[in-house]
Order: structure tokens, then sequence, then C-alpha cells
């Protein structure tokens, strides 16, 4: 793994303040240009934008003179482009949904005009996935995930499955395009298996997001949970990941601090491996 190759991003809000310390998904409404400027100025190579879990029309991913405002953010502040988490399924059934073509459309055609590379499908809540209920996902996973290779854009899904269902899903959507999201936090296991999770989802992980939490599930300061950070990135190390690296993490008092220690305590772990 070559330091000098590693690009992180954030999160979209987690440089701001949200109204409420507990809410961690948060749009920053009229100050969501200002993380460009931060993300130059600590570092950082790109924002994850996401979709809110209810639509919000003020989202810039929504409007023509949004992804324009976006793109021209990313030249300004020397920034790319990457990818993009999709959360509206969460209060939504992905497999219910009677909109799903329409809004799929939408949002593919939207990111494509931003260069996104990685869709991120969170399938968590109203859209969790179970080993029971897992095959009937298979059609439409496999209907988007065909729609974004069109735009060449891959699906990363995000999902709290075990290893070996996430694998026969993916056999059974059978497509090319699919792959998940490496989530540190969310993948957290009381039996420390992460190392072996990561080694047998070797070539399906295309995506890792960044965050620690401790054994009740709460979001912590990256460090202070329970995840065992160096295991984890021995592992990447060893499956020669080479893909990006989103913080999705706690904000602490000073959002900006944090996220600059955040990124301090990962390229620490990553220079002590072997």
């Amino acid at each position: 793994m070559d330091m000098k190759k590693l690009d992180f991003g954030f999160i979209q809000g987690r440089m701001t303040l949200p109204p409420s310390k507990n809410l961690l998904q948060y749009f920053p409404k009229r100050k969501w240009q200002e993380e460009f400027l931060h993300a130059r100025k600590n570092k950082f190579k790109f924002i994850e934008y996401f979709g809110e879990r209810n639509f919000n029309k003020r989202n810039p991913i929504w409007t023509k003179e949004g992804l324009k405002k976006i793109n021209y953010l990313v030249k300004k502040n020397n920034l790319i482009n990457y990818s993009f988490c999709e959360d509206y399924f969460i209060n939504h059934n992905f497999v219910k949904y009677k909109k799903f073509e329409e809004y799929t459309d939408k949002i593919i055609n939207n990111l494509s005009l931003i260069n996104i590379k990685v869709y991120v499908l969170a399938l968590l809540e109203k859209s969790e996935i179970t080993k029971k209920n897992y095959q009937t996902f298979v059609e439409k996973i496999k209907l988007i995930s065909n729609k974004f290779e069109e735009k060449k854009i891959r699906v990363a899904l995000e999902t709290n499955l075990d290893f070996k269902s996430i694998i026969k899903l993916i056999n059974l959507v059978n497509s090319k395009n699919l792959y998940i999201v490496y989530d540190t936090g969310n993948r957290l296991k009381k039996q420390n298996l992460q190392y072996k999770e990561i080694i047998k989802l070797k070539k399906f992980i295309c995506h890792v997001h960044l965050k620690d939490k401790n054994w009740k599930g709460k979001n912590v300061d990256l460090g202070s949970g329970k995840v065992n950070f160096y295991k984890i990135f021995k592992a990447l190390k060893r499956i020669k990941y080479d893909g990006k690296f989103t913080f999705e993490t706690h904000r602490g008092i000073d959002p900006i601090v944090t996220m600059k220690d955040n990124k301090k305590k990962i390229l620490q772990i990553l220079k002590n491996l072997k």
C-alpha cells in the first residue's frame, strides 16, 4: 500500500457543525460550498456527496445549477469528484418503492454529469437485506448495477450481511459491476473477524468507509472505539487494495480539527504497518 498514492475524502457535512450533536448524516445547507475549501486546505482529495433519507430539493445533486456549482468548486479547489452515498433507500423500501426507476434514472444521469466513479448503495433499515430476504433484492440490484455500468460508475453495496451471504448475493446478481463498500464501523464484530472478512471479500471491495464505534454501536472519535484499524489496514495491504478512503467519522467538538486528526491517525497506522 503506497502512502503517496492514497486518496482520502470525507462524507459531505462532516466538516460542518450540525444543529444537533446527535445528527451524523447532515447536509450543511448554506455552508455546503465551504467544505470544498476546507477539503483543499486540509489536503483531502474529494468530498463524498450523499442522497438524503428524505428528498431535499436544495441538495445540489438534484439541479443542473447545483451540479455546475459542484464541478466549479471541485476544479477551483483542485479536488476530484469520486463517490456518492445513497441513503434514500434507508427510509424507502428498495424492493417496493413505486418510483424506483424514475428515481434511479435521475440519479444515474446526474452523477454521470459530475463524473462520479463509485455509487454506494446503503441497503439498511427500511431496505435491510437479511439471509431470509436477500433473493428478493436480486432483480433490482441487477437492474441498477447494469444501468450504472453504462455510465462507467461502479455500484458498491453497503450491507450488514455476513461475508458468505454477500458473496452469495453478488453471485446471484451476476453483474461485473457489483462490489461492496467496506465500512470499518458498521462491520465491527466482537470476535474481531474483520481481518478474515476483508481477505474473503478481496475481489469485491472497491471502496472503504472509515469510522470507529463502541460495542453499543455508537459512533465515537476515531481511535477511541473498538475497531482495530491496524488489522484492517494489514488486511487491505495483503489484498493489495488500491481504492480510496472516505472518513464517515464522528465530528468531535471541532469538525475540522477532528477530521485533520483522523487523517493523521490513519497515516500513522499505515506508517507502522509491517
